[in-house]
């Protein structure tokens, strides 16, 4: 798989053991300008449809636990129409899935046999279950305040956890210290093949709506793998010549911990490092410093689209009446439905908007009412 780094314009063949640019930059999938329609596999509802599309030369026998094509819902959300894809229906529970199915698949094909992660719960728990079906080894590093519903899952699938005391970022520190000592590090946030599989999740909305995409696309984001690869995909079609301009796409975050969200507003070309001892609900989003900040300033710019806060009453309101509409997400997943009200605001009563519900209610405590 050949891969660029847009810091130093260094291109590759892909290597899992560097899993970052000797410059300190991130890895990307070169950009292709082709989309063969035909070479889609309609018969298959995951997304190993869009296995030609990938084209990764090593993989023959995809490990699959069906992660993709979620389905696609229209609800009444303040009074007007909107679209719901529901990522939380992949295997483990999250959008994780879709690009780890790829990812592992990747790792497997090429002879890794143990790999290592630091998640939040969502990206350990989707390396966990495809580490299990794919006979990999996999150790997964996780603050001790992540959701005891996800540390157990991780655990069941049989990956060895590492409870890491503090925020966030001390289960990135501690698993960078294992990477530094050999080990393969399978990251959701650096992995240039994950970034791939994520590109399906734009592939899909133009499938399934038939072509007539919505006019903006909400994502809930701490690393943007998700809002990355919409971008990367819907930019390929639009180099294929199959739809002839990109979706607005909106990066949202909780009020309270918002370094995307501060640095787009500033006007800045990278997104610093944020220093806050403010929680909120919505603790997958709580990423100080997203490594591809560039890019994914560069990706709400050209789409013309931008970043968004919501406030946490904001996102227990929205939390609840996801539920009332038999939606049930985690707090993480809210954010998105709790900005769609903003960015109407910002495109018109008319707009058509797509949300991404990203990750299942079951995942974290239900929260008190």
């Amino acid at each position: 798989m050949r891969v660029i780094c847009h810091d130093c314009q260094k291109e590759k063949e892909f290597d899992p053991q560097a899993f970052r640019c000797i410059c300190g930059g991130v890895w990307e999938p070169i950009e292709k300008d082709d989309f063969d329609l035909d070479s889609i596999q309609k018969d298959l509802s995951s997304v190993w449809r869009y296995q030609d599309i990938f084209r990764l030369r090593a993989l023959e026998s995809p490990v699959s636990l069906g992660a993709g094509w979620t389905p696609l819902f229209s609800s009444k959300w303040e009074e007007n129409d909107t679209l719901f894809k529901l990522e939380y229906f992949s295997p483990t529970g999250s959008f994780k899935d879709r690009g780890t199915e790829v990812e592992m698949s990747y790792l497997k094909a090429v002879g890794v046999k143990q790999v290592v992660e630091d998640s939040s719960g969502n990206a350990g728990a989707a390396i966990a279950a495809y580490a299990a079906r794919s006979g990999i080894c996999a150790d997964i590093y996780v603050p001790d305040s992540a959701s005891p519903a996800k540390l157990s899952q991780i655990q069941i699938y049989g990956a060895k956890l590492h409870k890491i005391p503090g925020p966030r970022v001390e289960a990135t520190n501690a698993v960078l210290q294992a990477v530094a000592g050999g080990a393969v590090y399978a990251s959701h946030a650096y992995s240039p093949v994950y970034l791939l599989g994520q590109q399906s999740f734009a592939w899909e909305i133009w499938e399934q709506t038939n072509g007539k995409l919505p006019d903006a696309v909400v994502i809930p984001v701490g690393q943007c793998g998700l809002l990355m690869g919409t971008w990367l995909g819907f930019r390929r079609l639009l180099m294929a010549g199959v739809i002839e301009k990109l979706p607005h796409l909106y990066a949202v975050q909780p009020k309270c911990f918002a370094p995307i969200y501060d640095a787009f507003t500033k006007g800045l070309d990278d997104i610093p490092q944020i220093y806050s001892a403010k929680l909120s609900i919505a603790k997958g989003l709580a990423i100080v410093k997203p490594v591809r900040g560039k890019r994914i300033l560069q990706a709400l710019r050209e789409s013309g689209g931008g970043a968004v806060v919501v406030s946490e009453k904001q996102i227990r309101q929205a939390y609840r009446d996801l539920a009332k509409k038999g939606f049930f997400v985690e707090p993480s997943s809210a954010v998105a439905a709790a900005a769609i009200g903003t960015v109407r605001q910002e495109l018109g009563a008319n707009a058509v908007i797509l949300a991404a519900l990203t990750g299942s209610g079951l995942k974290s405590n239900v929260l008190k009412s």
